[in-house]
């Protein structure tokens, strides 16, 4: 359980862990039913201001104190899995080494230096068919293209922090960021029309259209099927300060995803409306007063993506029924079509179809037990037709 009193005066860093902390134990179980091998990368590894005494407040803490209780999981149903983790560290390299020692059932391989003169031999490491997490998570906005070969291989989950804030200050100035100019350019294969179309817009549709650019870039480097992003909003402003965008190729690492997602922006949506409390109460002193009368602030914006996700999730997919086949849609095939682009999940999207069965919108006709929530892979929803 992470504590957040680790992450006083650096908020932001406590979303992001919430998501590996979540992350990590959901998936590592699923993919070690099929593969003999997990690899923990992480290119930019730390430690960085940790309090926690333990590491536990650190990515790679996080990933190694999951990756040794999955070890000892599959041990006692009699597999052998190997866990290895390899870890880059440019500034804090002797305390990384240091700390991993506590680490003593997984196999730790960490690099002095840059991330970018590590990848090649980092990937000749790593067999083919093991499975891999990479977490890029640099200070700035690197050449994504220098990290080609951890993106690109099968097996393969990416968590990448892009840093919005820098790239909303800089996008469309090549010589003031050339690597963001090379990665977004590189997509439109050379084609400079998106930064003047970057320069039309403002606000929420420039965070929007700058995202989606970096989000298509990295899909479209490995042929990733979904590529999601997490708004990391500064702890004190209305306003992001990088994103955590992920890679998945598969249905179910994207049902992981939304699910570690949630709990991040809910953790964020609490953080936020008590420093925001904190400095109201601070400024006026009518600390009783301004308390909100639940724990999370309503209006506070990773609230009001969570609330917004739902709804876009039940016009999504009730627009979707509506315009399928007349037999149906199997409920396995449009689960990843909401999930996709929608800030819901799976378990809150069968809700959501329950909801339309009970209301008599939707037809859901293998579904007859009471008992069930929502709708199993094989059930197929189609409108409900009422008798003439």
């Amino acid at each position: 359980m992470l504590d957040p009193q680790w992450y006083e005066g650096r908020e932001e860093a406590f979303v992001k862990h919430t998501f590996i902390d979540s992350y990590m134990p959901d998936q590592i179980p699923k993919v070690v039913r099929y593969r003999q091998e997990f690899a923990y990368v992480d290119l930019f590894a730390g430690p960085w201001q940790s309090k926690s005494g333990d590491y536990s407040d650190t990515s790679f803490g996080i990933a190694l104190k999951h990756m040794t209780a999955a070890k000892a999981a599959q041990a006692r149903l009699n597999r052998n899995v190997r866990m290895v983790a390899h870890l880059v560290e440019k500034e804090n390299f002797a305390e990384l080494q240091e700390a991993v020692k506590r680490f003593s059932d997984i196999e730790v391989h960490c690099y002095p230096g840059l991330a970018e003169a590590h990848v090649a031999h980092i990937a000749d490491r790593i067999p083919s068919d093991a499975f891999r997490f990479v977490v890029i998570d640099p200070k700035g906005v690197p050449d994504v293209g220098n990290f080609r070969r951890l993106i690109t291989p099968r097996h393969t989950e990416v968590l990448l922090t892009f840093m919005f804030d820098f790239a909303n200050r800089f996008a469309g100035s090549p010589s003031r960021m050339p690597t963001l100019e090379s990665w977004v350019s590189g997509l439109a294969n050379g084609d400079t029309n998106w930064r003047a179309e970057i320069a039309r817009l403002n606000g929420t549709e420039r965070e929007a259209a700058i995202t989606d650019a970096a989000r298509a870039a990295l899909g479209g480097m490995g042929d990733y099927c979904f590529a999601p992003a997490i708004t990391v909003d500064k702890a004190e402003a209305d306003r992001p300060l990088y994103k955590l965008i992920y890679l998945t190729r598969h249905p179910v690492g994207l049902r992981v995803f939304r699910d570690a997602h949630l709990k991040a922006l809910r953790a964020q949506a609490a953080t936020r409306t008590a420093i925001k409390v904190e400095d109201r109460a601070r400024k006026s002193g009518m600390n009783d007063l301004l308390a909100p009368l639940t724990p999370v602030d309503p209006t506070e914006r990773s609230a009001r993506e969570i609330e917004n996700g739902e709804v876009a999730a039940h016009a999504l997919l009730l627009d979707a029924i509506s315009n399928g086949p007349s037999e149906g849609l199997a409920w396995k095939d449009l689960w990843p079509r909401i999930l996709d682009p929608c800030v819901v999940t799976e378990k809150q999207l069968g809700a959501i179809a329950a909801r339309l069965r009970d209301e008599q919108l939707i037809d859901v006709p293998g579904w007859t037990s009471k008992a069930l929530k929502r709708p199993k892979d094989d059930f197929r929803l189609r409108l409900y037709v009422r008798e003439a």
